[in-house]
């Protein structure tokens, strides 16, 4: 193997490019993934433009190495790491603990005192836009049997959405809302379907978007013909749905989630919101005495998802609606190439 890697390195505002870097060497508790998939995330995009919070305030350092949904085959392995031979099809987590502070030394990697992100914001983690990538064994996960490398480069974004799944005592009689039409909101459509919901809404406005939750087995809501509240009280016999999942961060979702879901239902909050929400009803969450959860990501969640996903083997791959290769990526990062994307992969090394 040469020492030499191919890496798309982002410069912000529009720019970036792909050039050669050292392949990592590999120290004792690390091991060296050859990168088979990677997807582009919406943070991606929006890193790679520039045009987010996180630019604006200074909390991205450029140029930076994006990357954090991927799947791939362990190439080599640290003398101390037992758990992962070469050859094991493997994804990762979106954070990097150090592994050396008290908490990390008690194998608690959440409380990490020195944790790193994963391509995205400072203190940043080098990402997986590369043919290798070196990530402690810690954060390493098997692929299980059965679920290809393309689709396992969605297990980051199906353990976001089991985040706040898994907040949920989901069973055969219940109704579940994912409203937003990006991956995590597929995401969410896939993990209820099966855990057996008997009921899962799909809401959104874009059609092609919709098609593709439809695939996954939800039925779907288009807001600009339908009232999606009025659709969800005529399906429960007026009572709501016991589970709304909110993926979007649109400005009004937060309070049509308060107004569509039951009484003692449960709402997880997984988008991210530009802006205050104003004209809130604060009452109507102690009128129905709901469970409201943020959603953040935990380390176990992709144990979580990845268990479910070799339980249930579902069909997860109409979530990637567009695929590129590595060479020709560069254009999957401007949202205006892709309107109806909802999941573009990159192929970077053949499975």
């Amino acid at each position: 193997m040469e020492n030499k890697m191919k890496v798309l390195l982002s410069e912000g505002y529009g720019k970036g490019s792909i050039v050669d870097m050292p392949i990592p060497e590999v120290a004792d508790d690390m091991v060296l993934v050859k990168i088979c998939y990677c997807g582009i995330c919406g943070t991606d995009q929006d890193l790679y433009s520039s045009e987010c919070s996180f630019a604006e305030n200074g909390e991205v350092t450029y140029p930076v190495r994006l990357g954090h949904e991927w799947s791939g085959v362990v190439e080599a392995v640290g003398k101390n790491v037992t758990g992962f031979k070469k050859g094991d099809p493997v994804v990762g987590d979106n954070a990097v603990a150090c592994g050396t502070c008290e908490a990390c030394k008690m194998g608690a990697y959440d409380r990490c005192s020195h944790m790193l992100n994963v391509g995205t914001i400072d203190p940043v983690y080098d990402g997986a836009f590369a043919e290798y990538y070196i990530i402690p064994h810690y954060h390493l996960h098997k692929i299980p049997e059965g679920i290809s490398l393309k689709a396992a480069s969605l297990a980051e974004p199906l353990s976001v959405a089991y985040g706040g799944i898994k907040k949920m005592n989901i069973t055969d009689k219940s109704t579940v809302v994912v409203i937003g039409t990006g991956c995590i909101g597929m995401a969410a459509v896939v993990l209820a379907k099966c855990l057996g919901a008997k009921n899962v809404i799909m809401v959104g406005r874009n059609p092609k978007k919709l098609e593709v939750a439809e695939r996954l087995g939800a039925r779907s809501v288009n807001i600009r013909r339908q009232d999606p509240i009025a659709f969800v009280k005529e399906l429960t016999g007026g009572n709501g749905a016991e589970f709304v999942v909110e993926c979007s961060g649109m400005p009004g979702t937060f309070e049509q989630a308060l107004d569509m879901v039951a009484f003692r239902g449960t709402i997880s909050l997984i988008g991210f919101y530009e802006n205050r929400e104003d004209g809130v009803d604060v009452s109507s969450m102690v009128s129905k005495a709901l469970q409201i959860y943020g959603v953040m990501g935990e380390f176990d969640n992709m144990t979580g998802a990845l268990a479910i996903l070799e339980k249930y083997q579902p069909d997860i791959l109409p979530i990637i609606t567009d695929e590129l290769p590595f060479e020709d990526c560069i254009p999957g990062f401007f949202r205006k190439n892709y309107p109806d994307a909802v999941k573009i992969a990159v192929k970077i090394h053949k499975e």
